[in-house]
């Protein structure tokens, strides 16, 4: 493994711990058949991102791609990639409620 490999490795084992941290342990106590409390977190989770954290986090993403295909640093494809991501974020409640055919939304 190089040393990217192993950082990339690193970085995502440190955000899945992150991520069982924010599991409330109410959550955690009910088993997996009590749909409303995981539909809850999960939504609380969807939440975050389409919210204004999501919005912050989007913003400062597009603000520094920008610059940096301004710079030469990055891409233009890397910056319009950057770009679809975000529509796709803010639009997936959009997406699902019509695949679902407005039934259980979240947000």
């Amino acid at each position: 493994m190089t040393n990217i490999e192993r950082m990339k490795s690193l970085v995502w084992c440190m955000m899945l711990a992150y991520a069982v941290f924010l599991i409330p342990a109410d959550a955690m106590a009910q088993t997996v058949t009590d749909s409303t409390v995981l539909g809850d977190l999960l939504c609380g989770v969807a939440g975050w991102f389409t919210g204004s954290v999501g919005k912050g986090i989007a913003t400062l993403a597009i603000i520094v791609i920008g610059v940096g295909a301004l710079m030469g640093k990055v891409s233009w494809g890397m910056a319009i990639i950057v770009g679809l991501g975000v529509a796709v974020i803010f639009g997936a409640p959009s997406i699902v409620n019509e695949l679902a055919g407005g039934a259980g939304n979240c947000i």
